[in-house]
C-alpha cells in the first residue's frame, strides 16, 4: 500500500507540475489541421464533439480531429489508419470482422455478441454496435473526431475508453460531383490494387431538398499467397479484397425551423480473409494431439507465403443501415431526434491450425441487427449552455462458431468418427439511458461544466453448444439461457479558464462503465454460467490549448490519470471435479494508467507546415492473478506502447498552371505486448518498436488531379496481432508490406 500511495503522490505532483508549467510557458493545445494557403496561417477547424458547432480550440476536452480530405490524400483508405496520426490510439485489424481498438490503453480483444466495444464508433451520431461494422471506408467523410476518456454525458451510447465520431459530407445546394480512379501494388508479386469512387451532390428542389449519392469500389489481389507444404498455391491470398460501398443522403428543409435528414448506406465485401501463420516457438495445433501417421510440418520461414491445406478460406461481409435525423430549432432551444437501424452479416471460414495439415477449420456465421432511438434537447445562451437526452438501443447478435476436425486430429480418431464442435450464441442486448450536461460561463474567461448519465443495461445470452462425435470429448452438449442486468450512474465535472482569447486551460473528471461480458466458446454449462461484472473507470485530466505566433502554431497538451477497475480479461478459474479449471472471461485485474499527450501543427512558411504528436503511456496491472502460481500484477497492459511519436511535413503551393500538395510522415511506437503475461508464458507474444513512413503528393490543374501515395515505404514486416489465450497455440497475423499507387480525379 505504501508503494501505491507513493506512486499516487508522485503522479499528482506530476499532474500539477504539468498544468502549472504549461500555463507559465504559454503552451497551448491543438490538433493536426490544415494551413490556409491564402494567409499562411492555420485554418480554424469546427467540430461537433459537444453536439454543437464550435472551434476545436474552444472544447475543454481531449479531442483530435482530422479532415476526410487530408486522410484520403495521404492514402489512408479505412478507419484503421487513424492510429498513424492520433496519439494514444491503437487500431489494428487482423481482418475486417475483428478490429482491435484501444484508446489510452483501454480496449477489448473480444468480438462476439457477449461483449461490447470499449471504444465506441459513431457515424453521424449513430452508434455502431457490432465489432465487424467498425472498419469504415473513409470515402466522402467530412472529418473524424477522436474523443478520449469515458463519453456518456453527450453520446447516446456509453463508452468507457473513448469515442470515434465520423461525420460524413452533407449534400450541397449547388450541383457538384467528383470521380476518381486508382491503381497500386505492393512488394509481394501478384498483389495489385484497383479503386473507383465517385459522388454527385446537389439540389433536387433548390433550398428545400438536397441530395448526395456516393459509391466506391476496391479490389486487391492480396499480399499473402497461401501454399501447401509442397509449394503448390491454394488460390487463397491474405489481404485480398473485392468490395463495393454505397452511401446516400437527403436533406429536407421542411421549414425555416425544421430539417429532416435521411441517410442510408450499403457495403458488400469479399475479403480480406483471416490468414494465420503458425509460430515456430513451442508450437502446438490446439485441442489434442496429431493422429498416428501424421507429423508436425516445419514452420514457414516466409510469413508472406504461409502454409495452408485448404482453398476454402474466405470472409464475406454485408452491412447496411439507415437513419432519420430531425432538428427542430425553437430559438435558443433545439430538439433533435435520431432514429436508426443497422444490419450486419458475416460468413467466413478460417484455417485455424495454420499449417498444411487437415487438422481443423473454423466456419463462422454472424447475423447481427440493431435499432436505436435518441432524443436530445439543447440550449445555447450567453451565460449557459445545456443538453439533456434519452437513449434506447436494442441489439441482437446470432453467431455460430464451429471447429471442424480433420483426419490429422487425434481427437477425431478417439471420438469415433467425424467431429465438429459448434458454439451457437444468441445475445440480445438492451440499453437505456438518461444523460445531460450543463455549462455555466461565470465570466468571459471562466466556465464550468457538470454532467451525468444513468444507464440501465440488460443482456440475455442463449448458448447451444454441440458435439457431433459419437464419443463426447472436450465439449459436452448443452443448452443454457443466461441473463444479467446492470445499472450505473456516471457523473463528470470540468472547469476551463481562458488566459487570453487564444490560450485556454482545463481540468476534467469523468466516470465511465462498460457492461458485463459473457463467454464466447462455452464448452459446458458451467462455463456459460461465468459472467464478468461491468468495468469501471475514473478519469482525471488537465490540459491546455492555444494558438500562438499570429495563428502560425497550435499546440495541445494533456496529462491524465485513470483508475481502471474490474478489467474483463481471460482467467483460469478452479472448477469442480473432474474438470481442473476453466478458461473464462472474468474480472481479472485492476490497473492505473498515467499518461501525457502533445499534438499540434506549425506553419514554417507560406508553403511548408509540420504536424506532430507525442504520447507517453504508463499502463500496468496493479493486480492480476491469472491462476494460482501465475501472477501478472505489475505487467504492462496489452497494446499499450509506452511511447508513440508522429511527425509529418506538408508542402502546399501553386506551381506552374496548377497546385501541388505533398506530405511525408513518420509514425513510431515502442514495443507492445499482445498478451498480459508479458512473454513469461507465450515467449513470442510481443512486437518490438515499429516506425512507418508514408508519403503522398498530388497536383491539381483546373478540375483534374493526379496523385501518388505510399504506405510503409521502408517495407517493415511486422505482426498486427498474435492470437492465443496465454499458453495455448499461437497464431500470427502479419501486416501489409510496402504498398503504393497512383490516382486520377476529376471534379465538376
Amino acid at each position: 500500500m505504501a508503494k501505491l500511495g507513493s506512486r499516487s503522490l508522485r503522479y499528482r505532483a506530476f499532474l500539477l507540475g504539468s498544468a502549472v508549467g504549461a500555463a507559465f510557458a504559454g503552451l497551448a493545445p491543438s490538433v493536426v489541421l490544415a494551413a490556409d494557403a491564402d494567409t499562411g496561417t492555420l485554418e480554424e477547424l469546427v467540430v461537433t464533439a459537444r453536439k454543437r458547432s464550435e472551434s476545436l480550440q474552444e472544447v475543454p476536452l481531449s479531442v483530435s480531429a482530422y479532415t476526410g480530405e487530408k486522410l484520403a490524400a495521404a492514402g489512408y483508405s479505412d478507419l484503421g489508419n487513424i492510429s498513424r496520426v492520433a496519439p494514444g490510439v491503437y487500431f489494428e485489424a487482423p481482418d475486417r470482422s475483428r478490429p482491435l481498438i484501444y484508446v489510452r490503453g483501454i480496449g477489448t480483444r473480444s468480438y462476439d455478441g457477449g461483449s461490447d466495444p470499449s471504444v465506441g464508433v459513431f457515424i453521424d451520431g449513430v452508434y455502431q454496435g457490432r465489432f465487424g461494422g467498425l472498419m469504415v471506408d473513409l470515402a466522402d467523410l467530412a472529418r473524424v473526431e477522436v474523443l478520449k476518456g469515458p463519453q456518456g454525458t453527450l453520446y447516446g451510447r456509453n463508452t468507457i475508453g473513448g469515442a470515434i465520431s465520423i461525420v460524413t459530407r452533407e449534400p450541397t445546394n449547388t450541383a457538384q460531383g467528383r470521380a476518381e480512379a486508382g491503381i497500386g501494388a505492393s512488394d509481394i508479386s501478384g498483389d495489385t490494387l484497383y479503386s473507383l469512387s465517385g459522388s454527385v451532390s446537389g439540389p433536387i428542389v433548390p433550398d428545400k431538398l438536397l441530395g448526395l449519392v456516393s459509391a466506391s469500389y476496391n479490389y486487391r489481389d492480396g499480399y499473402q499467397p497461401t501454399r501447401s507444404q509442397a509449394g503448390v498455391n491454394t488460390g487463397v491470398r491474405g489481404g485480398s479484397e473485392d468490395s463495393i460501398s454505397l452511401r446516400g443522403k437527403l436533406n429536407w428543409m421542411v421549414s425555416e425551423d425544421l430539417t429532416v435528414k435521411l441517410a442510408a448506406d450499403y457495403t458488400h465485401m469479399d475479403g480480406p480473409p483471416l490468414i494465420l501463420v503458425s509460430d515456430p516457438l513451442g508450437r502446438n495445433l490446439g485441442p489434442g494431439a496429431l493422429s498416428p501417421g501424421f507429423t508436425l510440418p516445419a514452420a514457414t520461414n516466409d510469413p508472406y507465403r504461409p502454409y495452408s491445406d485448404t482453398s476454402d478460406i474466405f470472409l464475406k461481409k454485408k452491412m447496411y443501415g439507415a437513419s432519420v435525423t430531425a432538428d427542430w430549432d425553437l430559438g435558443k432551444v433545439t430538439l433533435t431526434s435520431i432514429t436508426a437501424a443497422r444490419k450486419l452479416k458475416i460468413d467466413e471460414v478460417n484455417d485455424i491450425d495454420a499449417t498444411s495439415l487437415d487438422f481443423y477449420v473454423n466456419p463462422v456465421t454472424d447475423d447481427a441487427e440493431q435499432v436505436s432511438q435518441e432524443f436530445r434537447a439543447s440550449y445555447s445562451g450567453e451565460k449557459a449552455n445545456w443538453l439533456v437526452g434519452a437513449y434506447y438501443g436494442r441489439e441482437v447478435d446470432d453467431r455460430n462458431d464451429s471447429l471442424v476436425f480433420g483426419p490429422a486430429a487425434f481427437l477425431r480418431l478417439i471420438s469415433g468418427g467425424p467431429t465438429t464442435w459448434r458454439f451457437h450464441v444468441k445475445a440480445v442486448s438492451k440499453s437505456a439511458a438518461l444523460f445531460g450536461q450543463f455549462t455555466w460561463n461565470f465570466t468571459d474567461k471562466l466556465s464550468t461544466t457538470v454532467g451525468a448519465r444513468y444507464s440501465e443495461d440488460d443482456k440475455d445470452v442463449l448458448y447451444d453448444s454441440r458435439n457431433s462425435a459419437p464419443v463426447k470429448i472436450g465439449v459436452v452438449p448443452f443448452v443454457r439461457d443466461v441473463s444479467r442486468s446492470w445499472n450505473s450512474f456516471d457523473p463528470s465535472v470540468s472547469v476551463s479558464y481562458k488566459f487570453t482569447p487564444d490560450i485556454m486551460a482545463y481540468a476534467t473528471w469523468s466516470s465511465g462503465y462498460k457492461v458485463g461480458a459473457f463467454q464466447f466458446f462455452a464448452t459446458s454449462a458451467l462455463t456459460a454460467d461465468q459472467v464478468a461484472s461491468p468495468e469501471d473507470a475514473q478519469s482525471y485530466e488537465v490540459g491546455i490549448k492555444s494558438t500562438l505566433f499570429d495563428r502560425r502554431l497550435r499546440l495541445n497538451a494533456a496529462a491524465f490519470h485513470i483508475d481502471y477497475k474490474d478489467l474483463q480479461l481471460l482467467r483460469l478459474v478452479p472448477a469442480p471435479p473432474p474438470i481442473a479449471s476453466l478458461i473464462v472471461i472474468g474480472n481479472a485485474a485492476n490497473s492505473k494508467i498515467d499518461g501525457l499527450e502533445v499534438e499540434g501543427q506549425a506553419i514554417l512558411s507560406d508553403a511548408v507546415s509540420i504536424d506532430f504528436s507525442y504520447a507517453y503511456l504508463d499502463a500496468h496491472f496493479d493486480k492480476y492473478v491469472f491462476r494460482p502460481g501465475q501472477d501478472f500484477s505489475g505487467n504492462r497492459m496489452p497494446r499499450a506502447p509506452k511511447n508513440t511519436i508522429s511527425l509529418a511535413a506538408n508542402y502546399d503551393r501553386d506551381i506552374g498552371p496548377g497546385h501541388l500538395t505533398a506530405r511525408l510522415s513518420y509514425a513510431w511506437r515502442s514495443k507492445i505486448f499482445f498478451e498480459s503475461d508479458n512473454n513469461t508464458i507465450d515467449i513470442n507474444s510481443s512486437e518490438g518498436s515499429l516506425g512507418l513512413v508514408d508519403a503522398s503528393a498530388s497536383y491539381k490543374v483546373d478540375s483534374w488531379t493526379v496523385g501518388v501515395w505510399g504506405r510503409n515505404l521502408t517495407d517493415e514486416r511486422y505482426r498486427r496481432q498474435a492470437l492465443n489465450s496465454t499458453g495455448n497455440a499461437q497464431r500470427n497475423i502479419w501486416a501489409e508490406p510496402r504498398t503504393y499507387g497512383v490516382r486520377v480525379g476529376y471534379e465538376f
